[in-house]
């Protein structure tokens, strides 16, 4: 089974989900060195918030397709393993591995669902190349199974986020958190390399289009997607998933908090520097983004702060740490990590951050921050 969460069509628009989680290659390096744990991680959580999310969602959840080859499974043996589901279809947990041929059936599961006004929402993690034209290019789990099309086996990420506006969708959000690695032999494809596409279109096809694509990579061109070993999803779905959950928002009257594809687009390493301690996210837009597009509300959200020191090592010697409103509001650094991160209400609140120490030295001057989305920075300098 592909399809995991299912509700009927409604005469309001709805948000379809395709979702991709490929951690097992048992052709690209038979010894297995190429498996990796945290893609199948990260699609079970971006799986888990958006269907926790189905009806703050803009336009509210109406189905997922989830794809998984977990490295930890037997093929044919993948679990989505995020608990009970309203909406599940399906007789137990299995879901289908993250192969061409599911791809292309899940596909057109996804993409005929899509109606005029509704949301289109595509993310993959996975190992990913460069392809000949510069394009980004997931790969699934049967690539170079094939010795006459070694890495079409994948799909060209860049060219479904170009797409999907053309089926009259008001949101198209795509995301693809994996390398943007650059291969010689794929360089010298004529065509270049990637699976049939789903949506073929032509250049009226793109001319009519009333939007285009909310389209990130967690890697820039020729460059590494990094994730940890402990089994969590990669750090460009972890700070995405931190947005989702509040830090990506923006205030609008009448309607309150709404996570934006602006916000996403231009802050998710900024998110990540604040709510991960992670200085060294890079992504790069897939697309040209034309407007601004929300995707969910948040009733409550709580922004990430980070507060460090000039010298790294001061912070965890310091013997109080605080940040202040000046109206009561008092947060405290417990703990001797080396930066202190934290949380507050998106209330435009003017705060002061300050450190002291045992002795004379040093001595650091406070510094001041706005509670204000998408996450704030504070250095304190001697």
């Amino acid at each position: 089974m592909t399809t995991v969460y299912l509700r009927p069509p409604a005469d309001h628009p709805q948000t379809h989900v395709f979702i991709i989680g490929c951690g097992r290659f048992p052709s690209l390096r038979p010894d297995g060195s190429a498996n990796a744990v945290a893609t199948t991680a990260g699609a079970r959580a971006l799986a888990r918030i958006l269907i926790d999310q189905a009806d703050a969602l803009v336009a509210p959840l109406g189905s997922v397709e989830v794809l998984l080859s977990d490295a930890t499974a037997q093929p044919g043996q993948d679990l989505l393993g995020i608990g009970l589901l309203q909406h599940d279809p399906r007789p137990d947990d299995l879901v289908s591995p993250a192969t061409e041929a599911n791809y292309r059936t899940a596909g057109d599961l996804w993409v005929g669902r899509c109606r005029p006004g509704d949301h289109m929402f595509f993310y993959m993690a996975s190992h990913g190349v460069a392809n000949s034209d510069a394009t980004a290019v997931g790969v699934l789990e049967d690539v170079k199974s094939a010795a006459h099309r070694p890495w079409s086996q994948s799909i060209n990420v860049t060219q479904l986020a170009t797409a999907l506006p053309i089926l009259g969708a008001d949101g198209c959000w795509v995301f693809l958190d994996a390398c943007q690695e650059v291969v010689p032999e794929i360089l010298e494809q004529v065509n270049g390399v990637q699976s049939q596409p789903l949506i073929t279109y032509s250049v009226t096809d793109l001319a009519r289009r009333r939007t285009s694509s909310v389209a990130l990579a967690g890697s820039r061109l020729g460059g590494t997607a990094w994730a940890p070993t402990d089994g969590n999803p990669p750090f460009f779905t972890q700070a995405l998933i931190e947005a989702l959950r509040g830090a990506g928002v923006e205030f609008f009257a009448g309607e309150g908090w709404m996570v934006t594809g602006l916000q996403i687009l231009f802050n998710l390493d900024h998110i990540a520097n604040a709510a991960l301690n992670n200085a060294g996210l890079q992504t790069e837009s897939l697309t040209q983004f034309n407007r601004r597009v929300k995707l969910l509300r948040v009733a409550a959200p709580m922004i990430p702060v980070v507060v460090r020191t000039a010298t790294e090592n001061h912070m965890s010697v310091a013997v109080s740490v605080t940040a202040s409103d000046g109206n009561g509001r008092t947060y405290t650094k417990v703990g001797n990590d080396l930066a202190w991160r934290f949380r507050v209400e998106p209330d435009q609140a003017v705060f002061t951050a300050q450190a002291q120490f045992a002795g004379p030295h040093p001595v650091y001057q406070p510094a001041s921050f706005i509670a204000a989305p998408p996450a704030q920075i504070v250095e304190l300098t001697e």
